[in-house]
């Protein structure tokens, strides 16, 4: 965060919905960039596609979680990948926590997630549409972040 705007608190009275801030972390995307190619589109269940996520050179910070949410041109019945993962409807959410503390220099992560559709036919045919990814900043041991 370079910098700092200080936060508006408007009360009302009239509306039952609330807003919650939070404090020690700030989620962003404008570190990370996400690509998914389809790496095999039917294993004997389902279609195996490989994402890879790349950190901006510009952009130092502790990065604790990144969130990938994958948007498929089906109805997903079933979807896992190498960390947990939740999935439905057409949008897979693939969620990282990052062990490494500073991401800087292009570092990336590739891993694979598997969906599968209704059908055999279906699950090869079905193609990822879309690709967004953000990324829960950490404080870092001097007390800030980028």
């Amino acid at each position: 965060m370079t910098d700092y705007e200080k936060p508006v608190v408007l009360a009302n009275e009239d509306v039952a919905e609330g807003v919650y801030t939070a404090s020690g972390a700030e989620t962003s995307t404008d570190c990370w960039s996400v690509g998914v190619t389809s790496v095999q589109d039917w294993n004997g269940s389902h279609h195996v596609f490989e994402v890879k996520c790349t950190h901006s050179t510009a952009v130092v910070h502790i990065s604790s979680q990144t969130v990938v949410n994958l948007t498929f041109s089906n109805s997903v019945t079933d979807a896992y990948s190498e960390f947990p993962c939740t999935f439905s409807g057409g949008t897979v959410s693939v969620s990282r926590e990052l062990h490494a503390n500073a991401y800087n220099s292009g570092d990336t992560m590739t891993y694979k997630v598997w969906v599968k559709a209704a059908d055999e036919a279906t699950t090869k045919a079905i193609s990822c549409n879309g690709a967004t990814i953000t990324c829960t900043h950490a404080v870092n041991v001097q007390g800030g972040f980028d």
